[in-house]
């Protein structure tokens, strides 16, 4: 008797055991796949924002950044719509302290950021500003309801608005055949028939990126989701728990790599503006979408980690108004202060 139910404890821990591992996979497959979707629908997107002629600003604002948030987007939506969107929730909160922090600090390492009088005006009091926001939202009702997400929903509007506003002086770009930035304007010494036929054909495979990367987001989106709760569940951790700490990390890859991109180039200005568009994105436009499809139960232990996003943001501020540049001791401050957060988490769960 005792013999047949070891046996029958055995095999339920290995097919458990068989169950978590294929989870894991899933889970590894599904950031994979929105990591390298988000990167293939920001260059197809991009260029065909070109291709209609729209300035090069807007392009940074509205698509990169909208691409690099895209794989926060594809959770949320598929998160919402399977009534699991604490992930989402966790996912928000975690990916804006890996802006903040990790983000920050590693391009700052690499060179030395600048910080533009425009940004410390506007965009960075802006920012804490939405996240004050998000706060009250959160732990005055217990919850992010329909109501709180339309009036997100709209503020992502009147951010868009403000966006368009203020790049109308920007300078149109000139693009060649292939998409790219005509940079001596000669065409590529082709002729006008050569270059409208070789720019339809390219605009049609862009089309095809695009929306194909788009698919693969959002498959990869069910595939997190999905995997990310049965996880949780299986080694007793929360949605939000999973969404602060393994999702946001993987879906701020975008982020990441284009922010050290940019600090090689020696464009270190470049970077401040993707994490805090991204943030702002995140924060309007995902928190609300997902939260108008269903309602985000707040997570208690999650004021902590709101309340750390806080004061790393107006560390930021602090230091871009005072020095106008976030230098390399700064940087690593502030990833030793993701670092420790990262294990302060890891801990918890044990």
């Amino acid at each position: 008797m005792g013999g047949g139910l070891r046996k029958e404890a055995l095999y339920f821990f290995c097919k458990l055991e068989r169950t978590i591992s294929v989870q894991y996979f899933l889970l590894i497959l599904g950031l994979v796949m929105i990591v390298k979707s988000a990167d293939i629908l920001i260059d197809s997107s991009s260029k065909i924002a070109k291709r209609y002629g729209v300035s090069s600003f807007v392009i940074g604002i509205t698509v990169v950044a909208f691409g690099t948030s895209a794989p926060e987007l594809a959770v949320g939506i598929v998160s919402g719509i399977t009534h699991t969107n604490q992930l989402t929730l966790g996912n928000v909160v975690g990916s804006s302290l890996a802006n903040t922090a990790m983000i920050v600090g590693v391009s700052a390492i690499v060179m030395p950021l600048r910080v533009r009088d425009s940004v410390v005006r506007r965009e960075i009091p802006m920012l804490i500003g939405i996240q004050i926001i998000l706060a009250i939202m959160l732990f005055t009702n217990g919850a992010l309801s329909r109501i709180n997400g339309v009036i997100l929903m709209i503020g992502f509007v009147i951010f868009m608005l403000y966006i368009i506003k203020d790049s109308k002086g920007s300078i149109k770009i000139e693009i060649d055949a292939e998409g790219d930035i005509d940079t001596d304007a000669d065409g590529n010494q082709l002729s006008k028939e050569i270059v409208d036929a070789r720019s339809k054909d390219n605009m049609i495979k862009l089309w095809c990126f695009s929306i194909l990367s788009l698919a693969s987001l959002f498959i990869g989106g069910r595939l997190t989701v999905g995997s990310s709760t049965k996880i949780a569940l299986s080694l007793g951790l929360s949605e939000t728990m999973i969404g602060l700490t393994v999702v946001a990390i993987a879906t701020t890859m975008p982020e990441l790599i284009t922010s050290i991109i940019a600090a090689v180039k020696k464009e270190p200005d470049i970077v401040l503006g993707n994490c805090i568009g991204s943030n702002i994105f995140n924060i309007l436009l995902v928190l609300g979408l997902s939260s108008v499809i269903s309602p985000i139960p707040t997570d208690t232990g999650l004021w902590l980690d709101v309340t750390i996003m806080l004061i790393l943001t107006i560390f930021v501020f602090i230091i871009s108004w005072v020095r106008k540049t976030i230098k390399r001791r700064t940087g690593i401050f502030l990833l030793l202060v993701y670092v420790s957060y990262l294990v302060y988490k890891v801990i918890s769960m044990l």
